[in-house]
C-alpha cells in the first residue's frame, strides 16, 4: 500500500474478510466482526476456490468431486453471513476461483476496501508458510491496511473488554511512525487504551547507571503521538528490554492483555527490507493477538532507526 505519511486515516467503512474456513480463519472472522461493530462497517466475506491440482484430466468423478467441494464452501459462506447478521453487521459473501493472493488483491482494488482481515496458520514454522505465500503477498501489495490473525490467536485469547489495550510498536523510522494514527483510530473506535512501545537492547537494562536513555525514548514516543495528532486519553509511553524484538513485543502484548498490535512497515522489495519484514512476520507468528500492518512508501534517504522496534 503506497500510503502517504500526510494522508489522513480513512474511515473503515468497507472491510474485506478473506476466509479459507480453517481454524485460523475462524478466529479472524470474530476479529473482523469486532472491527465492523466498532466502526459500523460493512463486511464482505471472500472465499477463493482453488481447483485441486489433481484435476488435469476431465474425468467425470473428479468433476463431480469439485462440485461437491463448491457446495460445501457455499454452505460455509452462508453460515458466516448468517453469523454476521446475528451480530448486527451488514454482510455480503462471494466465492471466486483463482489464485488466492491475486484474487484477494484484485478484490481489494476493485471494491476499494478500507481494510482486509485474514488468518494465517503455522503448522511447521511460520517463515516456511509466509515467505512466498498468500499472506506475504497481501502484506506487501494490499491497497489498504492488513489485519492479520496469527496462529497463536484463539477465540478465547481475544479479549472483548474495553480496557484491553492497542499496542503501537515503533523503531522511530520516519516512514513507519505515522502508523500511530491508525492505532489511535482503533483506540477511539473501541475505547481502548493506547500503549506506545519501543524495544531497547537487553544490555541497556543493567548497563546504564541512570534512567536517561529510557527517559529519552519515552519522550520520543510522546513526541511521535503529538506530532501525528494521535492523542488518546489513556495513553502509556513505555520501553521494554530484549534482544529479540519480535518476542519482546509479543510478550509485552501478552502481559498487558492487548487485543491488537499496530506496526508501520516500509514498502520495499524483499531483498532490501528483509530484516524489517522478518520482524513483522515473527510478530504475527508469535503475538497472542491480531496484528495490523500499514505499509508506507520507502524514501530514497532512509533514516536509520535509533535501536530496535
Amino acid at each position: 500500500m503506497q500510503t502517504s505519511e500526510n494522508e489522513p486515516v480513512r474511515p473503515f467503512g468497507r472491510i474485506l474478510f478473506a476466509s479459507d474456513f480453517s481454524a485460523a480463519s475462524h478466529a479472524a472472522f470474530h476479529v473482523a466482526l469486532r472491527v465492523c461493530t466498532a466502526f459500523e462497517a460493512s463486511l464482505t466475506i471472500l472465499h477463493v476456490f482453488e481447483y485441486p491440482k489433481a484435476i488435469a484430466s476431465e474425468q467425470r468423478d473428479q468433476i463431480l468431486g469439485v462440485g461437491s467441494f463448491k457446495k460445501d464452501a457455499l454452505r460455509s459462506l452462508e453460515k458466516l453471513r448468517e453469523a454476521s447478521r446475528q451480530a448486527g453487521v451488514r454482510c455480503e459473501m462471494t466465492m471466486v476461483s483463482g489464485i488466492p493472493s491475486r484474487t484477494i488483491l484484485k478484490a481489494l482494488s476493485s471494491n476499494k476496501n478500507d481494510l482486509v482481515v485474514l488468518g494465517t496458520s503455522n503448522p511447521r514454522g511460520f517463515e516456511r508458510i509466509v515467505f512466498g505465500s498468500t499472506a506475504e503477498a497481501i502484506l506487501r501489495e494490499a491497497s489498504c491496511p492488513v489485519l492479520t490473525v496469527g496462529p497463536r490467536v484463539t477465540d478465547r485469547a481475544m479479549p472483548n473488554q474495553q480496557r484491553s489495550p492497542v499496542v503501537f510498536a515503533t523503531d522511530f523510522h520516519h516512514t513507519t511512525t505515522h502508523a500511530i494514527r491508525y492505532a489511535a483510530a482503533f483506540c477511539k473506535a473501541t475505547q481502548s487504551p493506547l500503549h506506545c512501545l519501543h524495544v531497547l537492547p537487553q544490555g541497556l537494562e543493567s548497563g546504564s547507571p541512570t534512567q536517561l536513555v529510557p527517559q529519552i525514548m519515552t519522550e520520543a514516543l510522546r513526541h511521535v503521538a503529538t506530532e501525528n495528532k494521535s492523542a488518546v486519553a489513556d495513553s502509556i509511553f513505555t520501553i521494554a528490554y530484549g534482544n529479540d524484538v519480535a518476542k519482546t513485543v509479543s510478550e509485552y502484548a501478552r502481559q498487558h492483555g492487548a487485543w491488537l498490535i499496530v506496526l508501520g512497515i516500509q514498502r520495499a522489495p524483499i531483498l532490501t527490507s528483509h530484516l524489517p519484514d522478518h520482524i513483522t512476520y515473527r510478530v504475527i507468528a508469535e503475538a497472542p493477538c491480531s496484528v495490523l500492518t500499514i505499509a508506507f512508501a520507502s524514501k530514497s534517504h532512509p533514516i536509520q532507526a535509533a535501536t530496535c522496534l
